[in-house]
């Protein structure tokens, strides 16, 4: 990650853009998914977006990034709904999207190719599957020195924090991750 200074407008500009990018037109970006994206664009992507996560029911969270989000939206950066039926939030685009990554574009385009390599690779992903990829990437940098190498012991490690995914959908996420990462070094 960079040493450059992150402001509330930077914060607010990446969580617009998701909004902008990854909500609405048929997709479904929650408040889930959309923690799960910002901790991958920082952990994975490498961009200081300046929040920090801890690991929370669904994975990595950040009560920053929760608030951040409901300025954004009484800013009209993002619309926010709560579908009572089916019980989630969806965010998508607002009456003020645009104007707000605007007004962080500097460090948009900083970090253009991070955000979009993390959002091609995950960004469709329904939250389910991105809390188990975020996990991963999590244990990346918490889990025991060493532990992140050794797929067996890390696979060990995320069944008994996600005992709910099978020991193939913590095989799979694993290797995406890994993968992930691997292409990032030699790009």
């Amino acid at each position: 990650m960079t040493d450059n200074t992150i402001s509330k407008r930077d914060q607010y500009a990446l969580i617009a853009l998701l909004a902008s990018q990854v909500g609405g037109a048929g997709r479904r970006l929650g408040k889930k998914a959309l923690q799960k994206n910002v901790h991958l664009i920082q952990e994975l992507g490498g961009v200081d977006a300046g929040y920090h996560f801890s690991f929370y029911t669904y994975g990595p969270y950040s009560a920053g990034l929760a608030g951040d989000l409901d300025v954004v939206a009484a800013m009209g950066g993002a619309k926010v709904t709560y579908n009572a039926s089916d019980n989630y939030y969806l965010i998508e685009s607002g009456a003020a999207t645009d104007h707000m990554i605007g007004k962080g574009q500097e460090f948009i385009d900083r970090n253009r190719i991070a955000i979009d390599q993390v959002l091609q690779t995950f960004g469709d992903r329904l939250a389910k599957d991105l809390e188990l990829v975020s996990t991963v990437a999590y244990l990346r940098r918490h889990a025991p020195q060493g532990e992140f190498e050794n797929d067996g012991k890390l696979a060990a490690h995320v069944k008994a924090l996600k005992p709910k995914y099978s020991e193939n959908e913590i095989a799979t996420a694993i290797r995406e991750v890994k993968s992930f990462l691997a292409e990032r070094r030699v790009a």
